[in-house]
Order: C-alpha cells, then structure tokens, then sequence
C-alpha cells in the first residue's frame, strides 16, 4: 500500500481550486530574461511554508510542507494532516537521506528515485529547487517554455515534467511564483499541485 493510502485518502477539490490556472500568455522570451536568471540565482538561502496536494485516477494525498535551503543544503518535511504520517528530507549535492515517521530510513544519490521508491510518490524534488525560485534547472535542456505578459516564466517542460507557475507576488525585491502544477509526461493521470503560503529570501 502506498505512502498516499496510508498517510490519507482526502479530496483535493479545495486546494486544486485555490490554484486555478491561468490562461498561457507568450512564447516570445523577454528582453530581460537572463537578467532575471542572474538575480533569482542570487536567491541561495530561503524557507518556505506551503501546501501541496497529489492526485492520481484512483488516490489523492495533501501534506503541509516546510522547506528550509542554505546554499546547497536543504531539509524538507511533509506532514500530512491529522497527524496521519510526515516524510523528512534532508540533503545537499552529494546525496539525500529520506526518513518516514515509522523509522524507516534510507540514503541514496538521487533525491526523486528514493523519494519515489521510499512513499510511492511521485515528486521532483531535485529540481523543484530551482522551479521554487522561478526559472528553469539551469544547464539543463528545456522544451515549449513561455511567459506571460509581465515576462515572468510562466510554463515549460523539463526532466519529463510538464511545468505551470503562477502567482507571482514581490518578497524582498523579488518577483516569485506561488502556485505550481506539475504533470508527468508517461503519467497523464498525475496531478502535483504546491501553494506557497509564505516565501522567505534571506536578507
């Protein structure tokens, strides 16, 4: 039995409205498109409250979720509602330690493949690192990428995931997005869906 069965069977019908889409703007890249790239990449150390919700044809699961990052160092805890289960994360480039609240505990190189294999979910957790900020994994290949009017990133496709951000709000001199909808390209009937409640840059 999956984490997403044990943990809860919730709808998800209140978070997926609160983060209704918005319609795709332009696929032409705005002038000052690297110049955003430079300054988002400025963000190194930040923490983040949000919820995120996971749905499936058959499953859906919602977690409240709490991420801490310094430099390259980051530890995440998801914990779903009603005291019903948590997951906790913690890494940095060199590897990620996942333990579950039955004291299960593992360690691997690949932050996605343990997390997948560990709760049965299905999250990128490597790259949601740079999606947080607002741009795509640098270095990496990018595919049907478009901003909306205001020349914020707006959609794109990347390690097999269809991207959607939204929400942008300024913190701290920063234009960041706070709704995500993530779909898998092999898994149509995947559905992740993080609203940020509160996004803090370090000073």
């Amino acid at each position: 039995m999956s984490v997403v069965r044990s943990l809860l069977i919730y709808s998800l019908v209140s978070i997926l409205a609160s983060c209704a889409s918005v319609s795709e703007q332009v696929s032409q890249r705005p002038a000052d498109w690297e110049t955003r790239l430079q300054q988002h990449q400025q963000i190194n150390d930040w923490t983040i409250k949000a919820r995120l919700g996971v749905q499936t044809e058959t499953e859906g699961g919602s977690f409240d979720v709490f991420w801490q990052q310094l430099a390259d160092v980051y530890e995440i805890r998801l914990i779903a509602p009603m005291g019903q289960g948590a997951v906790h994360i913690a890494g940095d480039e060199g590897g990620v330690t996942i333990s579950l609240a039955d004291g299960q505990t593992e360690y691997s190189q690949d932050a996605d493949e343990l997390f997948a294999s560990m709760t049965g979910l299905s999250l990128p957790v490597s790259g949601l690192q740079d999606w947080l900020r607002g741009m795509p994994i640098q270095g990496e290949e990018i595919q049907n990428i478009s901003w909306n009017e205001r020349g914020q990133l707006y959609r794109f496709e990347q390690r097999g995931w269809r991207v959607e951000m939204n929400r942008y709000k300024v913190i701290a001199d920063y234009e960041l997005p706070h709704a995500f909808y993530l779909e898998r390209e092999e898994r149509p009937e995947l559905s992740v869906r993080l609203l940020v409640r509160e996004w803090q840059p370090a000073q």
